[in-house]
């Protein structure tokens, strides 16, 4: 916290991180889950990874600087700002609409066949670009990113970069994930991030979120209490 407070003050370094613990704690214990264990390793369908290898060779010059809340403490970005290259962006090469729809429908059969549910889509984030130095706060994320994975597009790594999850049998597992690989995960409930500092040049990633349908429903009926 003491190096997000040189950039944007303690009081908001500390307010993020109080929010991001808490999270943490509460959350997981108010969710339904879909699964017995919580995440799952893959390999991302073989449409979606070549369409988002090519959206990457061809923009990857084209990033930007990823823009974070004020005090907000899931990643050091003040140290290591993070970059994008936008999917969902029409002004780059076989970016827009047309490309975020396919990820989601690609994602969407795999991830409805571990659950075992039907799916509403929530959002497609990336691709995210992490560089040398990057840490990841272990986080939950909020409502309604539900149903989740995670799809390395591309890496440039000394070592490993594991992607560390608490299972829903409470057990800490180090996921590795090789380009082209996907991680399903259940992000409401799941407490996910990367602690330890990326060791290379580069790590590439795209994020695509869905809600089980009615699951924001079921939750605020079983928090007033009528389920």
């Amino acid at each position: 916290v003491t190096r997000c407070a040189d950039r944007y003050g303690r009081s908001a370094c500390e307010r993020g991180e109080s929010d991001r613990i808490s999270m943490n704690l509460w959350q997981p214990r108010l969710m339904q889950n879909y699964t017995t264990l919580g995440f799952r390793k893959v390999r991302a369908p073989e449409k979606v990874y070549r369409l988002l290898r090519a959206f990457w060779r061809a923009n990857r010059n084209s990033r930007l600087t990823e823009a974070w809340s004020e005090g907000d403490t899931y990643l050091n970005h003040w140290d290591m700002p993070t970059q994008m290259v936008n999917v969902d962006n029409p002004r780059l090469s076989g970016g827009g609409k047309e490309l975020e729809w396919k990820i989601w429908d690609a994602t969407r059969e795999a991830i409805q066949e571990w659950i075992g549910k039907p799916l509403s889509t929530s959002s497609v984030y990336g691709i995210r670009i992490y560089r040398r130095g990057a840490v990841l706060a272990p986080h939950v994320d909020r409502l309604p990113l539900v149903s989740s994975a995670i799809i390395n597009v591309d890496q440039d790594v000394n070592a490993p970069w594991p992607l560390e999850v608490i299972a829903h049998d409470g057990v800490a597992y180090n996921v590795t994930m090789e380009p082209g690989d996907m991680v399903l995960y259940e992000s409401h409930s799941v407490v996910h991030g990367r602690p330890y500092p990326l060791q290379g040049s580069f790590y590439a990633n795209v994020f695509v979120h869905f809600e089980p349908e009615g699951h924001n429903d079921r939750h605020a009926a079983r928090m007033k209490g009528e389920l």
